[in-house]
């Protein structure tokens, strides 16, 4: 009887099998010159950290909007070291000396967090993990191809937990990459809200 009950069991198991485990999205190619290099969207899984939960919760509000500003995305990124400090990622501007976070324009096909996420792989070579909603917004102006012509810019930041380094990535050897601790990337970023944000941070 029992091997009768074996039996029955490896037939049923042979004609309902376990679904395979799929990816929730597969990596994507951005990009016409970016031929062998990968943004796996996957890795944007939802940061839900206590410092994320509370950096969405409590963002300051942006300015009032004077005009049709232009979209853009993008991370404050941090890692955690050995000993417990944080450290925030700053990345060189291409058009001045200062310092900055990785950003760009939102594209249509992906959602704000997934855009700032692929702008951090693209200009960084970071991975990891990104808050679903935004931490903060601020606005700017940018030059657009002659220096008299500016447009204003309207930045929503969300925060990167970096999980991994990429060996390449689209943008290596094009800026400057450098990790410092929060209270130090406070005084490098001039906008208020991303100084405002590494200093909590620096808190968590």
């Amino acid at each position: 009887m029992a091997a009768e009950i074996i039996k029955l069991d490896k037939f049923r198991k042979s004609r309902n099998p376990k679904p395979k485990a799929k990816s929730a999205l597969k990596p994507k190619k951005f990009g016409k010159g970016n031929k062998g290099f990968k943004w796996s969207a996957f890795k944007t899984a939802p940061l839900t950290t206590p410092i994320a939960a509370e950096l969405m919760r409590d963002q300051l509000p942006g300015p009032p909007r004077e005009d049709d500003p232009l979209l853009e995305s993008g991370v404050l990124a941090f890692r955690r070291e050995e000993n417990g400090d944080q450290q925030v990622l700053l990345i060189s501007r291409k058009r001045s000396k200062k310092w900055g976070i990785p950003k760009g324009k939102c594209v249509p096909t992906l959602n704000f967090p997934e855009n700032a996420a692929k702008e951090a792989f693209e200009e960084a070579g970071v991975i990891g993990y990104v808050s679903p909603w935004s931490v903060g917004m601020f606005r700017a102006k940018k030059r657009m191809g002659m220096p008299q012509i500016q447009q204003t810019i309207e930045v929503w930041v969300y925060l990167l937990e970096v999980t991994e380094m990429a060996q390449n990535w689209p943008e290596k050897g094009k800026r400057e990459i450098r990790w410092v601790s929060c209270e130090a990337a406070a005084g490098y970023l001039r906008e208020p809200v991303l100084s405002h944000l590494c200093h909590r941070l620096a808190q968590s």
